[in-house]
C-alpha cells in the first residue's frame, strides 16, 4: 500500500513561504483564486506566475519524501496503456511509466490522494511506486501515448 505520510506537517503554501519562493500575501491571493477555480494551490500559484511547475514539484518532493523524475523521458509499454483510461489519468494528473513484476511505477503531479492509489493497487494487483513530475510533463507524457482518449497505435 502506498504510504503518503508527509515528512513535514507543513502545508504546500507554508513550505513555499519558508523556502522564500512566495510571500504569505501571494499564498492568500492564490487560496482565494483557488476557491473560485477549483484548481490545486500549486496550479494556481503557477498560473499567477509566482512559482514554476518545477518549484511545486520540488516542494512536493520535500513534503512527501518522494523522488522526482521527468516522465517525458519514458516510453509507456504498449501492454500498459489500455489499462488506464486517459480521462482518469488527466483527472488524477498521473501517468503509469512501467510495470516490473508486481510493481507499477507511476508519475504524479496532482493531489496525492491515498484513496486513488489504493484503488489503483486494487485494480492492478500491483504495489505502486510514486515519482513526482511537473504537471506539464505528465500532460505531455499522456499526449504522447494517448490520442482522443484512445491509446495511440505504434
Amino acid at each position: 500500500m502506498v504510504n503518503l505520510s508527509k515528512l513535514t506537517k507543513k502545508r504546500l503554501g507554508e513550505i513555499l513561504v519558508s523556502e522564500g519562493l512566495v510571500t504569505e500575501d501571494q499564498v492568500q491571493e492564490a487560496l482565494k483564486k483557488k476557491a473560485e477555480t477549483g484548481d490545486l494551490l500549486g496550479t494556481t500559484l503557477v498560473k499567477l506566475g509566482y512559482v514554476s511547475e518545477y518549484d511545486i514539484a520540488k516542494t512536493i518532493v520535500t513534503q512527501f519524501g518522494l523522488p522526482y523524475l521527468d516522465c517525458t523521458h519514458y516510453r509507456i509499454p504498449d501492454d500498459l496503456i489500455p489499462l488506464f483510461p486517459v480521462d482518469r489519468l488527466l483527472k488524477d494528473q498521473m501517468v503509469p511509466l512501467d510495470k516490473i513484476g508486481r510493481i507499477l511505477v507511476v508519475a504524479v503531479s496532482g493531489l496525492l490522494d491515498e484513496a486513488v492509489f489504493a484503488d489503483l493497487e486494487k485494480r492492478t494487483g500491483c504495489e505502486i511506486y510514486l515519482y513526482v513530475s511537473t504537471q506539464s510533463q505528465v500532460l505531455q507524457a499522456i499526449q504522447t501515448h494517448y490520442a482522443d482518449g484512445k491509446p495511440l497505435k505504434r
